[in-house]
């Protein structure tokens, strides 16, 4: 039989992968996408407002689930079930830490996100000219602005314009509104000249593109059932589907990039996940949008006579160039002014509706003691669960007044400090180890620097000063940050550059050593910013996208010599 060859294959369906989904099956290509696990209903798999006492754990979780947690995995709750692996499918080098939550769902983690949107800024892609340290981007901010602009228009970002150097404006619906606690520490930062804004959240305040506004239920991170904030199946898988161009295959478990005799993409081998039957789909061309370290995991076992050391791997920098953001809580307390105040359910969105954007070095590169800067995410209100339960002293009747009392009052502050490009930092393949489906594990070798942990120091005291300014009350901060990894911001293994001997791919996401394969998540990124990146992995990933259709239409990419 003849062997059936697809345009292209995009393996995922988070941001990098449903965004080129749908550009690819709207410009006519056939595309077949690979997904580690099953689609999601949102109609039985989510909360569905649900509350913890119609739970049988109470909303904690099966015991047995959480000692794995403990172990550094983050798995499925009682709300979400079976979509977060359960294996560790990589190893930690010595002297490394790290969590990989890993989310096997179609649209992986855009069912679940934070939904922060902002542009990374001009100073952050030629950072490097800024303050010597490592490069710049290849890609300049007037080159990538218009695709955010398209971006946000598609998905809806709410939020204000707010003219700052670091946090270019764009296309906003209307913001949230600040509840009563942002007014509080928005005055407290306002004392110290700390910015306190709304945040540039994909969560729609007003209708948009048939989709409902958001109706306040505050599960958002355990899936919207109404389509309210962005993710790629509420988004664009749809309009991938409509084109009668996609077929997706859902529990395909990508093991390599597999190639002809000259070298380049031919398909992918994948193995079944409930059959554990391996696979091989054909492609002209193959998109790589798996996340930034399954994606590295995935073309480093791509070996073969022309790439011993894994596919497009001549310049020896794949699985190069990891970076993080570091999150902790810097301040915790609360407001007496708020004390026995009515109680609201201040978690409206399931997150931080505010921010404070990036304050530091914005006259000078280096007016502190570390280079570029941070940004950080404050909350508070009446949380569903009241986290300050073993503060309080007492027993029956009383404790419950004071808990009561302290509803509305909490409040608390989550850095993202991103770390700098380190050689020490990167992902190689476990010379060992292998996962259940006998595919090699990924290596992480990974410690925060000098630097971001210098960005730690001075957030636990600027965090402070706002709290105290406000006339709220420190109570505690974290002693050290959360594990890497924590985040689910990691970026860097496929580094964009102009030099294919020092980056992995070119500006356009195609790698220097094989023309018909790209990358279209947040591994090309040349480094991390203080803003979380899934909007520009959407942005970069349209870009890429209509790269690949005027390749298409140009034929310029290698024609396959399947073997």
């Amino acid at each position: 039989m003849s062997k059936q060859i697809y345009d292209v294959i995009v393996v995922g369906t988070g941001a990098g992968g449903g965004m080129a989904i749908k550009t690819l099956c709207e410009a006519g290509l056939r595309v077949c996408a690979l997904n580690s696990g099953r689609a999601l209903d949102p109609a039985k798999d989510f909360r569905n407002h649900r509350m913890p006492w119609d739970l049988k754990y109470r909303g904690f979780g099966d015991p047995k689930l959480r000692q794995h947690a403990e172990a550094g995995f983050v798995g499925d709750t009682e709300y979400v079930q079976d979509v977060w692996e359960r294996e560790f499918t990589y190893t930690t080098a010595p002297g490394t830490s790290w969590s990989w939550p890993r989310c096997s769902a179609v649209g992986g983690k855009t069912n679940f996100w934070g939904r922060s949107s902002a542009r990374f800024a001009d100073i952050d892609f030629r950072a490097a000219s800024l303050d010597g340290q490592d490069v710049d981007w290849p890609v300049a901010y007037e080159e990538i602005a218009p695709y955010y602009t398209r971006v946000e228009e598609m998905i809806g970002v709410a939020s204000t314009v707010q003219n700052r150097p670091s946090n270019p404006d764009g296309h906003y619906l209307p913001p949230m509104n600040f509840r009563c606690f942002d007014m509080i520490l928005q005055a407290g930062a306002k004392k110290v000249g700390v910015p306190y804004l709304p945040d540039r959240i994909a969560q729609l305040t007003v209708e948009h593109d048939g989709h409902p506004a958001c109706h306040f239920c505050g599960d958002c991170t355990s899936g919207c059932e109404v389509g309210a904030f962005f993710s790629t199946p509420w988004f664009l898988l749809p309009k991938a589907a409509a084109t009668g161009n996609l077929e997706l295959r859902t529990n395909a478990i990508a093991t390599n990039v597999t190639t002809d005799q000259n070298g380049n993409a031919s398909g992918i081998r994948y193995v079944d996940r409930e059959t554990k039957r391996e696979y091989e789909v054909y492609g002209r061309a193959v998109v790589m949008a798996a996340s930034c370290l399954e994606t590295a995991r995935i073309m480093l076992n791509s070996k073969s006579g022309h790439w011993p050391t894994g596919i497009a791997n001549s310049s020896g920098q794949l699985g190069r160039n990891l970076c993080d953001h570091l999150y902790g809580t810097a301040a915790s307390g609360y407001l007496p002014q708020l004390l026995g105040q009515a109680s609201f359910p201040d978690n409206v969105s399931d997150s931080s509706i505010a921010w404070m954007p990036r304050w530091q070095n914005l006259n000078h590169p280096q007016e502190e003691k570390f280079v570029r800067g941070y940004s950080v995410y404050p909350d508070g209100g009446c949380w569903e669960f009241p986290i300050y339960y073993d503060q309080i002293e007492g027993f029956g009747s009383s404790f419950k007044r004071e808990m009561k009392r302290r509803y509305p009052t909490p409040v608390t502050f989550m850095t993202q400090i991103p770390s700098l490009p380190s050689a020490s930092n990167f992902v190689d393949i476990d010379p060992v180890a292998k996962d259940s489906f006998a595919i090699p594990k990924i290596r992480i070798h990974f410690k925060w620097g000098d630097n971001e942990l210098q960005m730690w120091k001075h957030a636990k005291k600027a965090c402070a000063d706002v709290l105290e300014s406000a006339g709220g009350i420190l109570e505690s901060a974290a002693d050290e940050p959360e594990t890497p990894g924590y985040s689910q911001h990691e970026i860097g293994t496929c580094r964009m550059g102009n030099d294919p001997k020092s980056s992995v791919t070119n500006r356009f996401g195609q790698t220097h050593d094989v023309a018909n394969l790209f990358v279209c998540d947040s591994s090309v990124f040349a480094n991390c910013t203080d803003k979380t990146p899934l909007l520009s992995i959407l942005a970069f990933s349209l870009r890429t996208s209509e790269y690949i259709m005027e390749q298409f239409r140009r034929e310029t990419l290698p024609r396959m010599g399947l073997r």
